[in-house]
């Protein structure tokens, strides 16, 4: 099972890199591509989660935070977070 899921990996991601040298979307409709293109979703939705409740908190603290050195730490953690949520984004 893990080796037949290691092979539509590989597959899947040579397709991708193809798709998306020659474009801006993966259309690859194989199987391999098929089955593997919900679970990239799915991973890049697990990795966005989280920074975007920590983005959420942070904003809450900040409109309770007054205007200090305090503030100005907090705002540039959620400057990072929204960089690191870009990034995530990117990939």
């Amino acid at each position: 099972m893990a080796t037949a899921m290691s092979e539509l990996r590989a597959t899947a991601s040579a397709h991708m890199s193809r798709d998306l040298a020659t474009g801006a979307r993966w259309v690859c409709g194989c199987e391999a591509c098929t089955h593997m293109r919900p679970l990239v979703g799915l991973e890049k939705a697990l990795r966005v989660r989280p920074l975007v409740r920590a983005i959420g908190e942070i904003e809450t603290r900040l409109t309770r935070q007054p205007v200090g050195p305090d503030r100005r730490a907090l705002s540039e953690q959620h400057l990072g977070l929204y960089d690191q949520l870009a990034g995530v984004m990117a990939d």
